[in-house]
Protein backbone atom coordinates (compact mmCIF):
# COMPACT_ATOMS: atom_id res chain seq x y z
CA UNK A 1 0.00 0.00 0.00
CA UNK A 2 1.25 3.51 -0.78
CA UNK A 3 0.69 6.78 1.04
CA UNK A 4 -1.58 7.78 -1.84
CA UNK A 5 -3.69 4.64 -1.25
CA UNK A 6 -3.98 5.35 2.46
CA UNK A 7 -5.01 8.98 1.97
CA UNK A 8 -7.62 7.85 -0.57
CA UNK A 9 -9.07 5.59 2.16
CA UNK A 10 -8.63 8.04 5.05
CA UNK A 11 -12.36 8.30 5.76
CA UNK A 12 -12.63 4.55 6.33
CA UNK A 13 -9.64 4.23 8.68
CA UNK A 14 -9.79 3.80 12.46
CA UNK A 15 -9.35 7.24 14.04
CA UNK A 16 -7.02 5.76 16.67
CA UNK A 17 -4.63 4.23 14.13
CA UNK A 18 -1.17 5.49 13.19
CA UNK A 19 0.01 6.02 9.61
CA UNK A 20 3.61 4.87 9.17
CA UNK A 21 5.57 5.50 5.98
CA UNK A 22 8.97 4.50 4.61
CA UNK A 23 11.25 7.38 3.72
CA UNK A 24 11.61 9.32 1.58
CA UNK A 25 8.02 10.41 2.05
CA UNK A 26 6.18 10.79 -1.22
CA UNK A 27 2.77 9.79 -2.62
CA UNK A 28 4.23 6.47 -3.78
CA UNK A 29 6.12 5.68 -0.56
CA UNK A 30 5.27 2.35 1.04
CA UNK A 31 2.81 2.83 3.89
CA UNK A 32 1.18 0.88 6.68
CA UNK A 33 -1.67 1.77 9.02
CA UNK A 34 -1.37 0.20 12.45
CA UNK A 35 -2.71 0.37 15.96
CA UNK A 36 -0.33 2.11 18.34
CA UNK A 37 1.86 0.09 20.69
CA UNK A 38 1.06 0.05 24.41
CA UNK A 39 3.28 3.13 24.86
CA UNK A 40 1.21 4.83 22.10
CA UNK A 41 4.20 4.79 19.73
CA UNK A 42 4.98 2.75 16.65
CA UNK A 43 4.91 -1.00 17.25
CA UNK A 44 8.51 -2.31 17.34
CA UNK A 45 7.92 -4.71 14.44
CA UNK A 46 6.69 -1.84 12.24
CA UNK A 47 9.75 0.26 13.12
CA UNK A 48 12.01 -2.76 12.49
CA UNK A 49 10.44 -3.14 9.04
CA UNK A 50 11.71 0.36 8.14
CA UNK A 51 8.60 2.46 8.69
CA UNK A 52 8.59 5.83 10.46
CA UNK A 53 5.76 7.60 12.22
CA UNK A 54 3.92 9.87 9.77
CA UNK A 55 0.67 11.01 11.42
CA UNK A 56 -2.16 9.64 13.47
CA UNK A 57 -5.32 9.17 11.41
CA UNK A 58 -7.28 11.66 13.53
CA UNK A 59 -4.49 14.25 13.10
CA UNK A 60 -4.56 13.79 9.31
CA UNK A 61 -8.31 14.50 9.39
CA UNK A 62 -7.74 17.63 11.50
CA UNK A 63 -4.99 18.90 9.20
CA UNK A 64 -7.15 18.48 6.11
CA UNK A 65 -9.88 20.63 7.68
CA UNK A 66 -7.80 23.67 6.71
CA UNK A 67 -9.30 23.31 3.24
CA UNK A 68 -12.71 24.00 4.79
CA UNK A 69 -15.27 24.50 2.03
CA UNK A 70 -12.75 24.40 -0.85
CA UNK A 71 -12.37 20.71 -1.71
CA UNK A 72 -8.70 19.87 -2.33
CA UNK A 73 -7.28 17.71 -5.07
CA UNK A 74 -5.55 14.49 -4.09
CA UNK A 75 -2.21 16.13 -4.90
CA UNK A 76 -3.00 19.01 -2.53
CA UNK A 77 -3.97 16.60 0.24
CA UNK A 78 -0.73 14.67 -0.14
CA UNK A 79 1.44 17.80 -0.37
CA UNK A 80 -0.19 19.24 2.74
CA UNK A 81 0.04 16.08 4.82
CA UNK A 82 3.67 15.42 3.89
CA UNK A 83 4.59 19.03 4.68
CA UNK A 84 2.71 18.91 7.98
CA UNK A 85 4.27 15.57 8.98
CA UNK A 86 7.76 16.92 8.27
CA UNK A 87 7.33 20.42 9.75
CA UNK A 88 4.44 20.24 12.24
CA UNK A 89 3.10 23.35 10.51
CA UNK A 90 0.93 24.35 7.60
CA UNK A 91 2.62 25.57 4.39
CA UNK A 92 1.90 29.13 3.26
CA UNK A 93 0.34 28.01 -0.04
CA UNK A 94 -2.57 26.35 1.77
CA UNK A 95 -3.98 29.75 2.80
CA UNK A 96 -3.77 31.28 -0.68
CA UNK A 97 -5.24 28.57 -2.86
Amino acid sequence: MTLNDVINQLGALDMGAIICVRRPWSPLAQCIVTAPAENLGIPPEVKAAGFDYFLEVHVAHEVLRVFDDKPPTMEEKLRLLIHYAENDAYPEWVYTR
